[in-house]
């Protein structure tokens, strides 16, 4: 069947994948499900993923699908994890078609928190 669709990229191997060069004109997003991945033995993607990895000065961004379930952030959320000589890996996930483009979708979330906030402020 269909499945989500994400853009899905390396900016290692094409610069149009970067975080702040991402050109979503000329990149293609995929249908996951029809991404073969043996290990998982035939399970379903479930949600789009965008990893930024800073090592020293050095930026990599890779967007992808994603199989397994997430715990560490809730869906449309980000967490970063940093590690020793220089490295930091933040990673976020999104459930809707082609949500993984660029800095809308961090700028959603914060719009959602803010909205969030307001309510129960008011």
């Amino acid at each position: 069947g269909w499945g989500i669709r994400c853009w899905e990229c390396n900016s290692s191997f094409d610069p149009r994948c970067g975080e702040t060069h991402f050109d979503s004109s000329t990149l293609d997003t995929v249908d996951c499900n029809q991404l073969k991945r043996d290990h998982l033995h035939g399970m379903e993607a479930i949600y789009c993923r965008k990893i930024v990895q800073r090592i020293e000065s050095e930026v990599r961004t890779v967007r992808g699908c994603g199989w397994l379930e997430e715990r560490k952030a809730p869906v449309g959320g980000c967490y970063t994890r940093t590690g020793t000589k220089e490295v930091m890996i933040t990673y976020c996930h999104c459930n809707h078609d082609n949500c993984n483009s660029g800095n809308s979708f961090l700028a959603s979330v914060g719009l959602a928190t803010a909205l969030l906030l307001l309510t129960k402020l008011f």
